[in-house]
């Protein structure tokens, strides 16, 4: 491969400390996102295949976990919502704090992106799901829900699918829906949040037990999504 001349070099000198800033602060960012924030957040004029060819030339690119490839089978198309509070997806993740697991379950209405409801507990159980989900319909259907059409996407774990759970949605109005076996895109919007708030917030730093109940309330971490 042919090395880049001086000049070339000392143009690219500059570019290249920013991205490894932003690679400190974002460790699991790839150049794509590493690129648009260079674009359109720092103003910098920039081409996107020569940000790919510095980061893979100082080894800055993420490395793709091929276990954790997941099989692309759907035997039905993804909603898409038209408006407000049609389509809801509802998931959990867990990180390990001082005293043990910390999980954590998150409503998200699809359409405005918005985390309408959450619930961190030390179990994962079905009432946890439950108070997220009602956190969400008080927020948002302060004169109840039913009549309003609001769809509810999850997947087939034991939470959205137990009896408690099930009976509960059809007693408010919520239409429950799953996504297909061994495939994650059905709830991919819900799936995509959870990533953005682990690389962006859970895996960046040791936690205490404690601040979870500081950092987690839905206005302080709405921030992922502007």
């Amino acid at each position: 491969m042919r090395l880049p001349s001086e000049s070339v070099e000392e143009r690219n000198k500059h570019i290249l400390e920013q991205i490894r800033q932003l690679k400190c602060e974002h460790p699991f960012w790839g150049y794509r996102r590493v690129w648009a924030y260079l674009r359109y957040v720092e103003n910098v004029i920039v081409n996107r295949k020569r940000v790919l060819r510095l980061m893979k030339r100082h080894n800055l690119i993420v490395t793709a976990n091929t276990r954790l490839k997941a099989k692309r089978i759907s035997d039905k198309k993804k909603p898409r919502p038209s408006y407000p509070n049609e389509w809801w997806g509802i998931d959990m993740t867990k990180v390990m704090s001082d005293n043990g697991w910390v999980y954590i379950v998150i409503v998200l209405d699809w359409y405005t992106k918005k985390i309408v409801g959450h619930h961190t507990g030390h179990r994962a159980v079905t009432r946890d799901w439950l108070n997220a989900l009602d956190m969400g319909i008080n927020r948002q259907f302060p004169d109840g829900v039913r009549d309003h059409t609001l769809h509810l996407m999850s997947d087939n774990g034991s939470q959205p699918t137990s009896t408690t759970f099930m009976k509960v949605c059809s007693h408010l109005g919520v239409h429950q829906a799953f996504t297909s076996y061994n495939n994650p895109k059905g709830n991919a919007d819900t799936e995509r949040m959870m990533r953005t708030l682990k690389e962006e917030l859970l895996w960046l730093r040791e936690w205490k037990l404690v601040e979870f109940f500081c950092v987690f309330p839905c206005q302080n971490i709405s921030f992922l999504w502007r």
